[in-house]
């Protein structure tokens, strides 16, 4: 006994030894991937969104010295703009972060929202990767023109600067990259908080968010928020210590980061005091902010509220009373879906008008569309997006009928207003990359250009009983066809204007003239126009008397007001305003037209007003230290940015009489000639014969006098500002790396192995390859693939060649499997949804007798090889409206409808066909928590049918298969067995072995609770990996196989066995349920960078609850 007992603890701690190994040798290789910066797995997209190119981009682009700005179509004098720009702003960027990039920058401009969302840059690809897939940091940013000069700055600034302290913080170069990914783990708040900053400094936005934040309990988890909110926290503490200590902290504190890899050491640092003391003085700064806003400032009333209950992610675009005051209109967009509806103010029914768009994840949005505006009584028009263009409806009421007419001259649409009687409607647009307004007939295609020039002109709305319109513009003088020397001369402010259709002249009237925003203006009547305005730092609407020249505000709200209207005739007041963090529509009757209130600026305007008093004063002050030279250039400069009016017409269009508009018939100029087109105004040449440069010039006697003394940096910057704009050149595709992957997978046929996987692509991603070996550890069996994909049109081809080996221990001997396979494809997107895939296919299969090692001293017996060759095609329907917002949290729907057929080629009694439907549904119940349902079933048919392997789980651990049975793919057979390479696994059925059932059809279901329980408390992402992503869930699964009728009843059961003894054989049905199903809970999170999946399930076989089974797993559920 006792010697029993001692082989007994010799074995286990032999064992314990070897397991101990085992453990140390699998931890050094997961570290060691982990510093390598590969992935340990990822969840394979079988369905995936599609990008429609519903038009043809030929890009060009202009080189500078720090930029290649890509632009197509008619658009090079914006990328001209934009690259001046850039370089203008490159230095005090660079400064202000304290990073210069490694590479030229590459920046494509895309005409419109609408043209970059058919940019395949980021299809499918997934921020919610296990173990960090390496990301090679990539020198380019695409930017879509918002159209109008104010937002084009900002956003070319907020990319640029988002690039930049990316890669300062996850590094320019590969070392970098793989060292800072890993060991890197910086919140949301202060990256994106950084980049809005820098871009956005301290703007009404940001300032309404924080002070609303500050009132509730949210604000405790300010630092854990994500998404936008992340970034304006973010910009608002940026902000904050640029106020406090100074803007080169900023760089200060970025580089520390950096350095030490801990944004809250690095404040420590930098400032010195610590992280928490700089939070909690963050809090108070606003929170005085927002004390002192409350005794001036109101709250709407919850009464007034006229919105139903919606998701946070929905915005409200417009909001429009109809003339009679009887309904009020509204439109929702969605993440980039939009609908349209009408809600009567009398019994409160609400209608659906219009619906159209798509919801996007990972893209840019267009948040001003849909715009609607009231013809009259019964007739809303409506502007939204269709098929990459705009379009105009005019909806009526009464007939229920929708008018469509296209708007495809147009990049971008801000708003519009019909004329009273509603035959004529005043556009905002951007037509080749310059916002103006153009008019517009309702019902027939005819367009008059008004305004010409580079200055912003939007929310044109018509005066009442007059043929004048009330806009807001940032333009400096009264001249509507002017000549602007670069877009950064252009303010920021805005200001109301007066155009008068009757006039003769090419000049507007200003009305207001402030250092504000003052804009959407709507007329009362010829003397009264009411507006939105930040005059005193919070949006509010401001009513301008234009009998005396004086304005008064109207409302003091303590949130900015984004839309309103107001119905003059029954004194209503309509309008969209945060309330809470959320955004609602308010309702006010009566409201008072001429109630006039003051409230004092808020600190962020004076901080504003203050700054615009200094920076004009700099401008007045004589500039002391300059030479003679230098003054006579700086003035120079300042006479070159005045405006000069174009001498002519550059639209084509006569002049306008005299007379009054007839808007009942009115003709445009070009009905009588030709059809209306848009003539883009074209650039005036500069002569280049004997230019003096006013910017270099150097007098005679200072040439000598100065250069001596001339710094190496002075001579450096005049290089620089002397580098000329280069181009425009051709884009040429240049191949890049993406990314590269390595997988662990455990294959049920050839046990563990390792996948390495690479991606490239040219810069659009409009070509792509992907490649890709696995070995399992016997390195004999294993994987090698390579695909191309070619996607810059409608109609997405791909090229793919694939070879799979298996090698087989059979019966006696051992087996070569090997399956290759040549294919071509094509696939047609039907929505961004939705699309059809036919994939033409040529392979053959070999098995190899590879002889055995087990009796050497026998000579070995070689089964001849055995080769098919194979011709076919699969075909593929797949459907997808999915979001993953996490590690294996998903919400939507994703469905596919595949058939598959191979033709024995020399043999027809080789051919099989293959037919299966895959539908997937993630609903979400509360935050985060989901309940996933599955159901999948396949057939195999025709002369040579295959099987399916019923039972498991993808990389299992440990995994068993069931090789009995008759009929069963897996069996050890005589000769080759012909199944196993096509052998198709069902899975998930937990509690229960590879192919538990087979046969030549399927069926399977899966019902699962994902409970993501850390995060659906906290509210926000927390810092450790392992409880960020931990989730509980409980599951149910069912499933069958079988051959030949569907199994309903044990009757019907297909699956049997063979037994034998003596001379005795008897078939057995191994299963008097044909269902197998399970139940059970798991657990899921990161461990070592892995994602590790644990169930217990009790597996139901013959009506009776088997004992419980623990499965270990890699990767995603489905």
């Amino acid at each position: 006994m006792t010697t029993r007992q001692e082989q007994f603890h010799s074995f286990l701690s032999k064992k314990n030894s070897h397991l101990r190994w085992a453990y140390i040798l699998f931890g050094i290789l997961a570290i060691s991937l982990m510093q390598f910066q590969v992935q340990a797995q990822q969840a394979r997209e079988t369905f995936g969104k599609n990008r429609i190119q519903y038009k043809q981009f030929e890009w060009q682009y202009l080189s500078s010295e720090n930029f290649d700005v890509y632009y197509y179509d008619n658009r090079r004098k914006v990328a001209n703009e934009a690259i001046q720009y850039l370089e203008g702003e490159f230095d005090r960027i660079t400064d202000l972060i304290g990073y210069p990039p490694y590479l030229k920058t590459k920046v494509f401009l895309y005409n419109s929202i609408s043209d970059l969302q058919q940019s395949n840059i980021g299809l499918n690809h997934t921020d919610f990767n296990v173990g960090g897939e390496t990301e090679f940091v990539k020198p380019y940013v695409e930017i879509a023109h918002p159209g109008t000069v104010d937002e084009f700055k900002e956003q070319l600034i907020y990319k640029m600067t988002e690039l930049m302290v990316n890669e300062m913080m996850f590094g320019g170069s590969l070392k970098d990259m793989f060292q800072n990914a890993v060991l890197l783990n910086l919140p949301e708040w202060f990256i994106k908080g950084a980049s809005g900053y820098v871009s956005k400094g301290w703007n009404a936005e940001m300032d309404d968010y924080i002070r609303q934040l500050v009132r509730t309990k949210k604000i405790n988890k300010a630092l854990k928020l994500t998404g936008e909110e992340a970034e304006l926290v973010g910009q608002s503490i940026w902000n904050y210590i640029a106020e406090k200590y100074g803007k080169s902290s900023i760089s200060n504190i970025l580089n520390y980061a950096r350095v030490i890899r801990n944004e809250q050491k690095s404040v420590l640092i930098t400032l010195g005091i610590s992280f928490k003391q700089l939070i909690a003085e963050w809090k108070l700064y606003y929170s005085d902010m927002e004390e002192k806003v409350n005794q001036s400032y109101v709250i709407p009333l919850d009464s007034t509220k006229v919105s139903s209950r919606h998701r946070k992610e929905i915005i409200f675009t417009t909001v429009k009373l109809s003339p009679d005051g009887k309904n009020i209109a509204y439109a929702e967009n969605d993440r980039g879906r939009f609908v349209v509806k009408i809600k009567s103010l009398e019994n409160e029914k609400e209608v659906t008008i219009l619906t159209s768009g798509n919801k996007v994840f990972r893209q840019d949005v267009n948040r001003n569309v849909p715009l609607i505006s009231w013809a009259d009584n019964n007739t809303l028009g409506v502007i939204g997006v269709k098929y990459g263009e705009y379009v105009f409806w005019l909806y009526d009421l009464t007939t229920k009928s929708k008018l469509p007419r296209e708007l495809d001259r147009f990049s971008n649409i801000r708003s519009f207003d019909f004329s009273g009687n509603g035959r004529l409607a005043i556009l905002s647009a951007d037509f080749e990359g310059q916002n103006d307004l153009f008019l517009i007939s309702s019902r027939r295609d005819r367009t008059r250009r008004l305004t010409n020039d580079l200055y912003d002109d939007f929310d044109p709305s018509f005066i009442p009983n007059s043929n004048t319109i009330v806009f807001s513009s940032n333009r400096t003088n009264d001249t509507i066809n002017t000549i602007v020397k670069g877009i950064k001369t252009i303010p920021t402010n805005y200001n109301l204007y007066l155009f008068d259709l009757d006039t003769t002249t090419n000049v507007v009237n200003r009305l207001t003239n402030t250092l504000s925003k003052d804009y959407y203006p709507l007329a009362s009547d010829k003397n009264n126009i009411y507006y939105l305005s930040d005059q005193r730092g919070i949006v509010n609407i401001f009513k301008f008397d234009l009998s005396t020249g004086i304005y008064s505000q109207v409302t003091n709200y303590n949130s900015s007001i984004k839309e309103y209207d107001i119905d003059f005739n029954n004194k209503s007041l309509a309008m969209v305003m945060d309330k809470g963090l959320k955004e609602d529509i308010f309702y006010t009757k009566p409201f008072n037209l001429n109630r006039q209130v003051f409230t004092p600026a808020t600190r962020r305007k004076e901080v504003q007003q203050a700054k615009a008093i200094v920076e004009k004063r700099k401008q007045e002050a004589p500039q002391k230290g300059l030479s003679i030279k230098e003054l006579i250039n700086s003035r120079m400069r300042g006479n070159d940015s005045i405006n000069q009016q174009v001498p002519t017409d550059t639209t084509g269009r006569k002049k306008m009489p005299a007379d009054s508009i007839d808007t009942d018939n009115y003709i445009f100029e070009d009905e009588a000639v030709q059809p209306d087109t848009l003539i883009a105004k074209k650039e005036p040449e500069v002569k280049k014969a004997d230019v003096v440069n006013t910017e270099d010039y150097v007098f005679e006697d200072e040439a000598t006098r100065n250069q001596p003394s001339e710094t190496f940096l002075n001579r450096y910057m005049k290089a620089r500002e002397a580098t000329r704009i280069r181009g425009p050149f051709p884009y040429e595709p240049k191949f890049t790396y993406e990314n590269l992957i390595t997988n662990f997978v455990i294959d049920p046929l050839r046990g563990f192995s390792v996948r390495l996987e690479t991606q490239m692509n040219d810069m659009l991603e409009n070509y792509r390859f992907f490649g890709g070996i696995q070995t399992a550890f016997d390195w004999k069996s294993g994987d090698i693939y390579g695909e191309i994909q070619y996607l810059p049109h409608r109609i997405d081809y791909s090229a793919r060649i694939d070879r799979k080996v298996i090698f087989w221990d059979g019966t006696t001997n051992l087996q070569k499997y090997t399956w290759q396979k040549v294919e071509m494809g094509a696939s047609l997107p039907l929505s961004v949804r939705t699309r059809v895939t036919i994939k033409p296919f040529l392979g053959y299969t070999r098995f190899v007798d590879r002889g055995s090692d087990k009796s050497p001293s026998v000579p070995p017996v070689f089964l001849p090889p055995a080769e098919q060759f194979y011709a076919g095609s699969k075909m593929e329907l797949v459907f997808d409206n999915s979001l993953t917002t996490g590690l294996n949290i998903i919400e939507g729907t994703r469905g596919k409808i595949n058939f598959t057929h191979y033709e024995g080629l020399g043999n027809k009694q080789a051919s099989f066909s293959h037919a299966a439907i895959d539908i997937r549904h993630y609903q979400p119940i509360y935050k985060e928590i989901v309940v996933a349902v599955r159901g999948f079933t396949g057939t195999f048919f025709g002369n040579a049918p295959k099987s399916y392997a019923l039972g498991g789980m993808d990389n299992w651990f440990g995994n068993k298969i069931n090789t009995g049975g008759a009929g069963n793919p897996l069996a050890n057979v005589e000769g080759f067995n012909p199944n196993l390479v096509f052998t198709e696994f069902a899975t998930s059925l937990r509690g229960f072995n590879y192919a538990t059932q087979y046969g030549r059809s399927v069926a399977l279901a899966n019902v699962e609770l994902r409970v993501p329980l850390i995060r659906a408390l906290s509210g926000g992402p927390i810092t450790s990996n392992f409880f960020r992503n931990m989730q509980f869930t409980s599951f149910y699964d069912i499933g069958t196989s079988w051959t030949g009728k569907p199994p309903i009843n044990s009757n019907t059961s297909t699956q049997t066995r063979i037994e034998e003894q003596g001379p005795f054989r008897a078939e057995i049905k191994d299963f008097l349920n044909p269902w197998l199903y399970s139940y059970g809970f798991g657990f899921r999170s990161m461990m070592l960078g892995y994602y590790m999946k644990f169930d217990l399930a009790w597996p139901v076989e013959n009506y009776q609850v088997k004992d419980p089974r623990i499965f270990v797993t890699l990767g995603f559920d489905f």
